[in-house]
């Protein structure tokens, strides 16, 4: 199949993937970092250098934690950073009252100061319930505070199967600027929420930097409209995502979860998602390995839409498919 894409598609799909992989790698760091100095209450067990060598001490491991977790080189306007670690706390005189939902278990916080500049700060909780209470807390509790969801433009919604990453990702903004507040949360099987929370404060005019919450510009010329709703796994089902398409009069999502759940059990599930985002079921039909519907897209044009959903020979493996496509071109 010949399929054809758009170069901004593809640039911001890249720009994504480069902003998620060091979100990622911040979070592992930060799991190491505390790891670290949870650990130190075992320095008997931990040892630098080679046989021998005193056993790290508290502030040692403290330090190497905050050193790993802060750049080792100047920012673009030649300030440096540094990093403070708060485990089980939230950090003191950060200037920002985070909410804690009921129940949650504080694990620890990272103060980053930047020179002549307002500190921002990163928290990670185990939160219990689901991920749709804990993103609910957080509208309730940071709108009181000024902090809202801002109006997503056309280039910023990914369509299709969401791959494996924050179950529920949010940002709160006060208008266009500064300060903001980014949440992911993590769905894990058997246990509390992974919850990770960035607080990014206002800044003067000399240390500001840019806002993610900036709606200026608005979607670019010649992007093509969404076509594809955002599709989420059920709980404790993996999926990976692998591949997508948008251009021309057709666009298409691919994905592989790995679950017991049979074919039409998915189908079913998603075939829900659908409906929430306008989409109308046309026919469909389930037997095994197979399940399948067919759909009315809503918007201009004559869209018309498909999910497939095949269980593979390999234990567990189900290949997914979502496709909405006009036979005539129209609201291209």
């Amino acid at each position: 199949m010949n399929v054809s894409c758009f170069a901004r598609t593809a640039c911001f799909d890249a720009l994504v993937r480069v902003v998620l992989g060091g979100l990622t790698a911040v979070a592992l760091t930060l799991v190491i970092a505390f790891t670290a100095v949870g650990l130190a209450s075992q320095v008997g067990e931990i040892r630098g250098g080679g046989q021998g060598a005193v056993p790290a001490s508290n502030d040692d491991l403290a330090e190497l934690a905050a050193r790993l977790i802060s750049p080792p080189y100047p920012m673009p306007d030649g300030s440096t950073q540094t990093a403070t670690l708060h485990p089980g706390a939230l950090p003191p005189n950060a200037g920002f009252d985070l909410p804690i939902p009921p129940g949650a278990h504080l694990v620890g916080s990272v103060l980053r100061q930047r020179t002549n500049a307002n500190p921002s700060f990163d928290t990670v909780l185990d939160v219990p319930g689901s991920a749709d209470d804990v993103t609910s807390f957080y509208e309730r509790e940071l709108g009181k505070k000024g902090l809202t969801t801002p109006p997503v433009t056309q280039q910023m919604q990914p369509g299709g199967f969401q791959p494996v990453g924050p179950t529920k990702g949010s940002m709160f903004c006060k208008g266009d600027g500064l300060p903001y507040v980014s949440l992911s949360v993590f769905s894990r099987p058997n246990a509390a929420n992974d919850v990770r929370v960035h607080f990014e404060p206002a800044q003067t005019t000399a240390q500001q930097i840019g806002s993610p919450c900036s709606q200026r510009g608005g979607p670019q010329p010649g992007m093509p409209t969404q076509r594809l709703p955002a599709l989420h796994a059920p709980d404790g089902v993996l999926l990976q995502s692998s591949g997508s398409s948008i251009g021309g009069p057709r666009q298409q999502s691919d994905a592989v979860a790995t679950t017991p759940q049979t074919a039409a059990q998915l189908e079913s599930f998603f075939a829900q998602e659908l409906v929430a985002a306008g989409w109308t079921r046309v026919a469909g039909g389930a037997n095994a390995p197979l399940a399948f519907s067919t759909w009315k897209v809503p918007g201009d044009g004559d869209w018309q839409g498909v999910l497939i959903v095949i269980e593979m020979p390999t234990k567990d493996r189900r290949s997914l498919m979502l496709r909405a496509e006009s036979p005539t071109g129209q609201g291209f």
